[in-house]
């Protein structure tokens, strides 16, 4: 019993623990989950309330009601710029890390390293540029423009992956298809690509959170309703002149979590493993 019990005690120690990480983790969400279904008139109640006394769906309804339903044209916005940038990067990263990974050239290396100088150069640094740059092309304030400033940034994280991914595959896997006289593009789609489904799907997850959840891009290079993503219209929504409406606020962003959230949960089992087969340094 002696010997056990310090073991024992180190079990309830760590279970202690993290019950107060899960605990301080979950807590804005839940928050954020009660605010929602407050009433305008118990928003601002002090001491505040940690449970709703009378909870309602009058914050959604503003919500959606609001400019004549402009939030569910932020939440196409946000859609068509997520699935673009993810099909957008997620190719280009297949093609350039098979390239890298397998198809070695003259030079490879020094392209890959000024692939990750990427992650070395803050975005907002870029901001000015990217501005005069996008008015130039007539890109600024159009989908297009932003979903090309996401690719830009996110691209070299999906590269590193996806090659380091390719990587771990045995040669030999290639070698024996190309007797049998495959192509390079059947072996990327056919074999490289169903092995490595685990770290593509981490890159979409990534990719999903990073643009459903951007905020700075999105405001700088948007000024219309047609162009602004869920983000900016929630902070559209809750200015208001001498005070913000916590309760909209809050909905736009309760609503605005589901989507990433209900990904993970589904994804999970595969993104863990994507980053820890593709993030392996060589």
């Amino acid at each position: 019993m002696t010997k056990r019990f310090p073991h024992t005690g180190k079990r309830l120690l760590g279970s202690i623990l993290l019950t107060i990480m899960i605990v301080v983790f979950l807590f804005p969400i839940y928050w954020n989950l009660i605010t929602a279904l407050k009433p305008s008139t118990e928003l601002l109640d002090y001491p505040p309330q940690l449970f709703p006394f009378h909870p309602t769906f009058e914050q959604l309804q503003k919500l959606f009601a609001a400019g004549d339903g402009v939030f569910l044209t932020y939440c196409k916005n946000t859609l068509i710029m997520s699935i673009s940038t993810i099909v957008l990067v997620v190719l280009l990263s297949i093609y350039c890390a098979y390239g890298l990974a397998i198809l070695p050239f003259k030079g490879s290396r020094l392209f890959f390293l000024l692939v990750l100088s990427v992650f070395m150069i803050p975005f907002q640094s870029l901001l000015v540029p990217l501005y005069d740059q996008l008015t130039k092309m007539r890109l600024f304030n159009t989908k297009l423009g932003i979903i090309l400033i996401y690719s830009t940034f996110f691209l070299p994280f999906c590269v590193f992956m996806l090659k380091n991914s390719f990587s771990q595959l045995p040669i030999a896997l290639r070698e024996s298809a190309k007797i049998d006289g495959a192509s390079d593009r059947f072996i990327l789609w056919k074999i490289y690509v169903p092995l490595s489904i685990p770290s593509i799907i981490s890159c979409i997850v990534y990719l999903f959170i990073e643009t459903w959840n951007d905020f700075v891009l999105s405001f700088v290079f948007s000024s219309s309703d047609s162009v602004k993503t869920i983000q900016v219209g929630i902070m559209n929504f809750g200015k208001q002149r001498f005070q913000s409406d916590w309760g909209i606020i809050n909905a736009g962003t309760l609503v605005s979590i589901i989507p990433t959230i209900l990904l993970f949960l589904f994804l999970q089992k595969y993104y863990l493993q994507g980053l820890t087969t593709g993030a392996i340094k060589e």
